[in-house]
């Protein structure tokens, strides 16, 4: 498995640069382990790159889970109903 910290902003202004770093990892078939301890803001982009990330993962053979996240992203992920979709 291999562990990907995302840090600071996972928003709209970031998602492009944050789907560029995900890809080759999951077009490799790698398990990955978001890290999102460091993550300080995150808005519906930010949500919607998770879910996506999570749905390629899965339609690849492989897995996204998410690792220890901030209390923004938990609030966010509480707020949206999406804990048990996203969190393991």
């Amino acid at each position: 498995m291999t562990r990907l910290e995302l840090n600071d902003e996972l928003t709209i202004v970031t998602a492009a640069d944050t789907v560029q770093r995900l890809r080759p990892y999951l077009a490799g078939g790698a398990e990955l382990e978001l890290d999102l301890s460091g993550v300080t803001d995150i808005d519906t982009a930010g949500l919607q790159l998770l879910l996506v990330a999570r749905r390629e993962a899965e339609r690849l053979g492989t897995s996204v889970t998410l690792a220890d996240p901030s209390d923004v992203v938990r609030n966010l992920l509480e707020f949206t109903r999406l804990t048990g979709e996203l969190e393991n």
